[in-house]
């Protein structure tokens, strides 16, 4: 069907892959879920009654530390004054609980330079309302005090690590995956003597990538699905899961697409047409792929059936990936999209080969599709 209805099935394909994937314009992610563990625990029940009552930024509480700049100044007037006026401020803040500050250890340090203020917020590390009062702390009540000129703040503690972690990876991640992207686009090029089907395997990587996000919003974020898996109904998914999916399914999935169209590209140097380069290919790799896609579902069903978190949202998105990936994308979209290009598929400029070192590849006669 891939093969003689292309058009049909890359439009359907692409319309069920985005339609999952829509969720992930929802996603909102946290540095930890650290109230998401094993209910069946004492000290898991114990930490529940605790955030219930007092709030769940009860456990990750805010820091500020205050460098007066000079020893013995934190028992000056002044700054005894500006402490207690900050003290005040920050109470007054609507995602406060609750303030700790005093004028001995812990909060004020031996040589007196150095003063200590504990916040405790309502919501949890990685919280909208939480991440929106580490920015209030950093820009906004910090700056109106009426400490010495030489005075220096600093906002730390949980939520302000798990805000930096988030900032650091939003702007060093699309380097560092546009910069893996090229490298892997012109090993692909060499590889399989093609201009067009590295671009072809780094956009279905990317596809299988998203909805497996997709998914992840959807059963642990919505719900749906949620209860029938067992898994955690959360408002946020954990930083490191997402970088770890990532990593995974870009190379499970670049392992299927090498393995079927590098089968292909043997087929097609025999001088068969492009049409039967497919079915071949396809019908000798088809179903290692699938098996080894199975095989890997059947291990992260272990994960999805575990206590934690982070774990269950791993199980999910690799199980629900590698499924999307060896079903929906390498069974239909791979082949469908493959015909549709034709002859394409197979180019390389002899000037390109020329560079890489590699045998030409020059674009054939046009086809007639089967």
């Amino acid at each position: 069907m891939s093969v003689r209805r292309p058009l049909r099935v890359l439009t359907v394909s692409l319309v069920l892959l985005f339609a999952i994937s829509g969720s992930i314009l929802s996603l909102h992610v946290t540095p930890s879920s650290i109230t998401a563990l094993p209910q069946n625990l004492e000290s898991s029940r114990a930490l529940d009654t605790f955030t219930h009552k007092a709030g769940a930024g009860i456990i990750t509480p805010h820091e500020i530390v205050i460098d007066l700049g000079s020893p013995e100044l934190a028992s000056t007037f002044p700054v005894e004054s500006a402490r207690m006026n900050l003290v005040e401020v920050l109470s007054r803040d609507k995602e406060v609980f609750v303030t700790a500050s005093g004028v001995k250890a812990p909060f004020v340090d031996p040589t007196g330079r150095y003063l200590r203020i504990f916040l405790v917020s309502h919501h949890d590390i990685g919280a909208p309302q939480t991440v929106d009062l580490v920015k209030r702390l950093r820009t906004g009540y910090l700056h109106a005090t009426h400490f010495p000129p030489a005075t220096r703040f600093y906002v730390s503690g949980g939520p302000a690590q798990g805000f930096d972690l988030i900032s650091a990876l939003k702007s060093s991640a699309p380097k560092i995956v546009t910069l893996m992207l090229v490298i892997t686009y012109f090993l692909l090029l060499r590889a399989l003597r093609s201009l067009l089907l590295p671009f072809k395997a780094i956009a279905m990587d990317l596809l299988s990538i998203t909805s497996a996000c997709g998914i992840l919003v959807l059963l642990f974020k919505s719900g749906i699905g949620s209860t029938l898996l067992g898994t955690y109904h959360l408002p946020q998914i954990e930083a490191w899961v997402l970088l770890f999916l990532f990593a995974l399914l870009f190379g499970l999935s670049m392992d299927y697409e090498l393995f079927i169209v590098s089968r292909m590209r043997e087929v097609k140097d025999r001088g068969v047409s492009n049409s039967e380069a497919i079915v071949e290919g396809m019908a000798e790799t088809g179903g290692v792929v699938s098996g080894a896609a199975l095989i890997l579902v059947a291990a992260a069903t272990g994960l999805i059936l575990g206590d934690f978190a982070g774990l269950q949202e791993v199980g999910v998105g690799l199980a629900f990936g590698l499924l999307i990936d060896a079903t929906i994308i390498r069974g239909l979209l791979l082949p469908a999209t493959m015909v549709l290009l034709g002859r394409w598929n197979w180019w390389l400029p002899t000037s390109l080969a020329r560079v890489l070192k590699v045998k030409a590849s020059p674009l054939g006669s046009r086809e007639t599709r089967l």
